[in-house]
């Protein structure tokens, strides 16, 4: 297995997506995670090309689309078109997209079988042009918790439509190598960002994680073929020495 080292655009929503991307291929990163709003703009055919254009001037490849597609909103049917071809024109193998708005355990049922239908539709589709799925474990989404992912993932059952991984959000880290471990094997995405401590929220480098990193990519070395994104990164040093220093952290742990 390959784990290759991204950065998430979104790192730095103040900068233009071309500079992000220079300083991305200045210090070493393998790709990007594109952000799927200013960066992208509205998506056309000439911004795309210009995005794709710029990555591989950096011999950057781009991992994915960080879309805000939504399965289970009103929106999903009328955005679903316009963020597939988004994908498509950058160049992109993968779309990130989100599993509705309701945390599992506290969601009702028709929101789940809504967001299953919607997701098993776009995973179909998608294939149509090429793309693979890649589902945000995120709080406010039924990815949440460990059993809602897992159970979403096998729901779909279907190898082009995976979950992106992130550690965090004030879980414990006990928890969080649980997770990793059962979660890894149903991953195409990693996302990574971290805290000091559980409970804060101002973001620190990854070398000072509250939770063991090493520990939350062990079994990803063993299950997993694709990209692990830095998202985010502490604004107490500058950005460039941030990113590169977040990115030295991962590959000493990949090595």
């Amino acid at each position: 297995m390959t784990i290759d080292v991204g950065l998430c655009t979104i790192s730095a929503k103040d900068r233009s997506v071309e500079e992000v991307l220079e300083l991305a291929g200045a210090v070493g990163y393998d790709g990007v995670e594109i952000w799927g709003q200013d960066h992208v703009g509205d998506g056309s055919e000439t911004t795309c090309e210009r995005i794709a254009e710029a990555a591989d001037e950096q011999g950057l490849e781009i991992a994915s689309y960080g879309s805000y597609l939504r399965c289970g909103s009103d929106a999903f049917d009328d955005e679903l078109e316009h963020e597939l071809a988004v994908a498509d024109r950058l160049g992109t193998e993968i779309v990130r997209i989100w599993a509705g708005s309701q945390e599992y355990g506290d969601h009702e049922q028709d929101h789940w079988d809504r967001v299953v239908a919607d997701l098993e539709r776009l995973t179909e589709r998608a294939a149509d042009d090429g793309l693979e799925v890649t589902v945000e474990k995120h709080n406010n989404t039924l990815t949440h918790t460990l059993e809602g992912a897992k159970r979403l993932i096998e729901t779909i059952d279907d190898e082009r439509c995976r979950l992106n991984y992130q550690p965090g959000f004030s879980i414990p880290a006990d928890e969080l190598e649980r997770e990793a471990e059962a979660l890894a094997p149903l991953s195409n995405q990693l996302h990574l960002q971290t805290t000091r401590e559980r409970t804060a929220r101002e973001r620190a480098p990854l070398s000072e994680s509250y939770y063991d990193l090493e520990a939350i990519l062990e079994p990803f070395g063993r299950e997993f073929d694709g990209y692990a994104n830095v998202e985010f990164v502490t604004d107490e040093r500058p950005y460039r020495e941030a990113i590169e220093a977040d990115l030295r952290c991962v590959r000493s742990f990949l090595e």
